[in-house]
């Protein structure tokens, strides 16, 4: 059961960050997630439908609301799931054009913190489909989402076919509640001290316009990543002995520090929040942002450096439960900055079944991006391996032609690193000093 006084219970700790950060200005859209699978072939409008009823009922974090009583913000589940919408504009003239239009005008409709998540099938021709999903990040993350589309995928692949699928596959948010109850009693103390030793003389957060704003919706570029290619990066990683996630971590850090020419770099890094395996499938909001701090040397081996950042990122995964909110007003009311990063780095490398009875899909984000300097966004898109390489940049930090010669610098560095071997310095890699500064204004 949920713990609950009068139907409604407490926000839990990454959820009260976000809606804290929305409540001000319920006209303002940039916490939704919106997504879509662009399913490629034909699909039955009513397994379609009775695949989301089934989603809808297992991951009950879909249907939670927020009020707020006697000053404090709590949420409720709705006892019934939201419909699926369905639009069909395969009639129009330029229907792929007519999708567009229409998710941009549901991405920035105000929030009703009533109903904080829907979804919707966009019919632009009999043999394609768009299913959209819209949540709001203070009750569903991006790795829900991603579990969300897998299981749609598997239940209407399983309805069609005629064969039974497993149940609750979703874990409900319940779980997450439970995981964080234990959490608070046994965990956050050693995680709190940590953070606080980890940082305790840390350089103040610099990013490559080295200058500084508060967050703010930004400008995006995207650029795709075929399966060849990100194969090729992922075989460049193992020969470094690390991940594929380490290695792009690790020229994003590199980056950074060589366009900054700093000995030292803190990245923002986005985490599941989810280390038990108990709620991995758990959908809710639950994702965590922490500093990464990872030294620069741009005489330093790609090898060396690359597992340097690997032990980092291993260190952080073992502490990334405790809050960011908290820890930097903490750090604040010791005197110093709250600021923890600038520059971010987001790589999203998920399970993706998404095939509807054998007819493929690929996911796209149409979510307005979200800022506080640059983030770098490595997303897998499609079963096949296909990634989706994203730069949000800060409006009032970077102008478009400065913002399209970062990708420009980041997809060449990712280029060098692939042609790369072990002990190839990242000062061969990374943009040398004039290029540097000219990135930098």
């Amino acid at each position: 059961m949920h713990a609950s006084h009068g139907g409604h219970f407490p926000l839990l700790p990454a959820q009260l960050r976000t809606w804290n950060a929305q409540i001000d200005d319920l006209t303002n859209p940039v916490f939704f997630i919106c997504d879509y699978l662009e399913i490629r072939g034909p699909v039955d409008p009513d397994i379609l439908r009775a695949a989301h009823l089934q989603v809808e009922r297992e991951a009950d974090a879909l249907r939670l609301g927020i009020i707020t009583v006697e000053g404090e913000h709590r949420q409720f589940v709705h006892p019934d799931p939201t419909p699926l919408q369905w639009v069909d504009l395969s009639a129009r003239s330029d229907p792929a054009a007519a999708a567009a239009a229409w998710m941009a005008e549901d991405v920035h409709r105000p929030v009703d913190p009533l109903r904080l998540c829907g979804a919707a099938v966009i019919k632009t021709a009999d043999d394609c489909f768009l299913l959209y999903w819209k949540v709001h990040h203070a009750v569903v993350d991006g790795w829900s989402l991603a579990l969300i589309f897998n299981r749609m995928a598997a239940v209407y692949s399983a309805l069609s076919e005629g064969r039974s699928y497993e149940k609750g596959m979703l874990q409900p948010f319940e779980r997450l509640q439970e995981h964080e109850a234990a959490y608070w009693q046994k965990r956050s103390l050693a995680d709190r001290a940590h953070w606080h030793s980890k940082l305790a003389d840390r350089p103040e957060p610099v990013g490559p316009s080295r200058r500084r704003a508060q967050v703010a919706a930004g400008r995006r570029l995207r650029h795709e990543l075929a399966p060849d290619r990100v194969a090729r990066l992922g075989e460049v990683a193992d020969g470094l002995g690390v991940t594929w996630s380490d290695l792009a971590i690790s020229a994003m850090a590199a980056y950074v520090g060589s366009t900054v020419q700093v000995p030292e770099v803190l990245l923002g890094l986005p985490t599941a929040g989810r280390l038990s395996p108990q709620v991995r499938n758990a959908v809710g909001m639950a994702t965590n942002i922490l500093p990464l701090r990872v030294p620069f040397d741009d005489g330093s081996s790609l090898a060396g450096h690359a597992q340097r950042v690997s032990r980092e990122v291993r260190e952080l995964l073992l502490h990334s439960r405790y809050p960011t909110a908290e820890l930097s007003r903490e750090i604040t009311e010791r005197g110093g900055s709250g600021r923890l990063w600038a520059a971010m780095v987001n790589v999203m490398l998920f399970d993706h079944r998404l095939d509807f009875a054998g007819v493929p899909a690929i996911q796209h984000t149409v979510s307005i991006p979200l800022t506080v300097d640059m983030t770098l966004y490595l997303i897998q898109i499609a079963s096949d391996g296909t990634m989706e390489l994203i730069l949000d940049t800060h409006p009032d930090l970077y102008s478009a032609p400065e913002t399209e010669a970062h990708l420009a610098g980041l997809l060449s560095m990712f280029d060098a690193i692939e042609k790369a071997g072990p002990h190839t310095p990242l000062h061969a890699l990374c943009p040398g000093p004039e290029r540097s500064r000219a990135l930098s204004g």
